[in-house]
């Protein structure tokens, strides 16, 4: 739960979980994705060492493309880019 200073609070979910496969139910993808149906916004946090072709912008695109596959419209939500 992270509460703002105006009283606003809002549940963060981590889901750390989505692989390549996630949306055919590989590893606990679909657990995971179906989480994220229910969000309002998503917050993308990537890895920015860019280990061999673990870049930041590969990851993210597996990322989308799993979501996509499972539910187009999750896409279509708010987004926020973070690399760390």
């Amino acid at each position: 739960m992270l509460r703002c200073a105006d009283g606003t609070d809002y549940t963060l979910c981590d889901t750390p979980g989505i692989i390549e496969g996630s949306h055919i139910g590989k590893g606990l993808g679909t657990q995971f994705l179906k989480h994220i149906e229910r969000t309002k916004a998503l917050i993308y946090v990537l890895d920015g060492t860019g280990q061999e072709d673990l870049t930041p912008y590969n990851i993210l695109k597996m990322l989308k493309n799993e979501i996509s596959l499972y539910n187009s419209s999750i896409l279509s939500k708010p987004s926020i880019i973070v690399v760390a």
